[in-house]
C-alpha cells in the first residue's frame, strides 16, 4: 500500500511539471529595434559587432564592438577615422600563438561623446553587438 501511496505522489508530481510554461521572452538579437535603426529621438547612433576574439575573452570582444561603434559614429559625423589591424601567428614546434594588434587614429576638431545604449549577444554564434547614441 505504501508503494502504491508513494507511486501515486510521484506520478502527480511529474504530471504537474508538465503543466503550461509561461513564453520565453525573446532575447534574440534580431528582435533588437535597435539593430536595424540606431538613431534614437534625433540622436545619432551606431551598432558596433565583433565576433569571439583569439584569446575568448569577453573584454576583448568588447573593446572591439566599441571601437567600431565609435567609428561609425565618427564617419556620420565626418571626422577621418583610420582603423588597422594586423593579425599575426607564430607556429613553432606545432606549438602556435596568435596575436591581434589594432589601432584607431582620429582627425577632428569636435570632440565625440557618446554612450552604450543596449547591449546584446548572439546565442549561437557568439556575436556582440553594440548599440551606442551621441551625447
Amino acid at each position: 500500500m505504501r508503494y502504491i501511496l508513494i507511486l501515486s505522489f510521484l506520478t502527480l508530481l511529474f504530471m504537474s511539471g508538465c503543466g503550461s510554461s509561461p513564453q520565453p521572452i525573446s532575447t534574440k538579437c534580431e528582435d533588437k529595434a535597435w539593430m536595424l535603426n540606431p538613431n534614437h529621438n534625433d540622436n545619432l547612433g551606431a551598432v558596433g559587432s565583433a565576433m569571439k576574439t583569439y584569446d575568448q575573452k569577453t573584454s576583448t570582444q568588447r573593446s572591439l564592438a566599441i571601437t567600431r561603434a565609435l567609428d561609425e559614429l565618427s564617419l556620420q559625423r565626418g571626422v577621418k577615422v583610420k582603423l588597422n589591424m594586423e593579425k599575426i601567428e607564430i607556429v613553432k614546434n606545432d606549438k602556435a600563438t596568435t596575436s591581434l594588434e589594432s589601432t584607431s587614429t582620429y582627425s577632428t576638431n569636435n570632440k565625440i561623446t557618446a554612450h552604450i545604449e543596449d547591449v546584446c549577444k548572439d546565442k549561437l554564434s557568439g556575436e556582440l553587438f553594440i548599440w551606442m547614441l551621441l551625447d
